[in-house]
C-alpha cells in the first residue's frame, strides 16, 4: 500500500514539473531569414544605446500565427513587426538597461489563467548559446516556441541622432 502511494506521489511530480516546462516546435507556420543581432549607438549620446536583433520574415499568415516575444542573451523583450527597404522583419529592442539587469526572470505566457494586471513572473525557460534565441507566437490561441540558431553578430552602428535611427 505504502509503495502504490509512493508511485502515486512520484508520478504525479513528474507530471508536474514536466507541464510547466516548454516544448520547442520543430517546425513553424512561416518562413524566416538569417537573423542578426547588433550593438547601436547614438553618437555624442552615450546614454542612447542598445541591442537589436533583426529577424527577416520570408512569408507569414497572420491568421495562421502571430510573433510575440524573443529569449535571447536571458532576456524576453516583445516582438515589433516592421516593413522596410528590403521586406518584413521582426524586431526585438533590448535597451542598455535590460543587459545590464542581473535577474532572468519573465512574465508567464499570455495563456495562462492570471490576470494581467497580476503578472506572475518565472525563471528565464532557456538554456541559449549566445548565437542561439527561442521565438515565442501564438498559434490558434496556443503559444508555441520555436529554436533561432546561427545569430550572426554584426558591427555596431553609430546614428547621428535617435530621429536618424528610425
Amino acid at each position: 500500500m505504502k509503495r502504490t502511494h509512493f508511485l502515486i506521489l512520484i508520478s504525479s511530480i513528474l507530471i508536474v514539473a514536466c507541464s510547466s516546462q516548454k516544448k520547442l516546435e520543430t517546425s513553424a507556420p512561416f518562413t524566416l531569414g538569417e537573423v542578426y543581432g547588433q550593438n547601436w549607438i547614438v553618437e555624442n549620446a552615450a546614454k542612447d544605446s542598445g541591442y537589436e536583433v533583426v529577424i527577416p520574415v520570408m512569408s507569414l499568415d497572420e491568421n495562421e500565427a502571430v510573433l510575440q516575444n524573443l529569449y535571447h542573451k536571458g532576456k524576453m523583450v516583445d516582438i515589433s513587426i516592421e516593413l522596410r527597404d528590403f521586406g518584413m522583419i521582426a524586431l526585438a529592442e533590448y535597451s542598455k538597461e535590460d543587459l545590464l539587469k542581473k535577474d532572468i526572470l519573465v512574465p508567464e505566457a499570455p495563456n495562462s489563467k492570471k490576470k494581467k494586471d497580476n503578472k506572475k513572473m518565472e525563471l528565464f525557460p532557456f538554456e541559449l548559446r549566445d548565437t542561439e534565441a527561442v521565438l515565442s507566437y501564438l498559434q490558434k490561441d496556443k503559444v508555441k516556441y520555436i529554436k533561432l540558431s546561427g545569430i550572426r553578430q554584426n558591427p555596431v552602428v553609430i546614428y547621428e541622432s535617435l530621429k536618424a535611427r528610425r
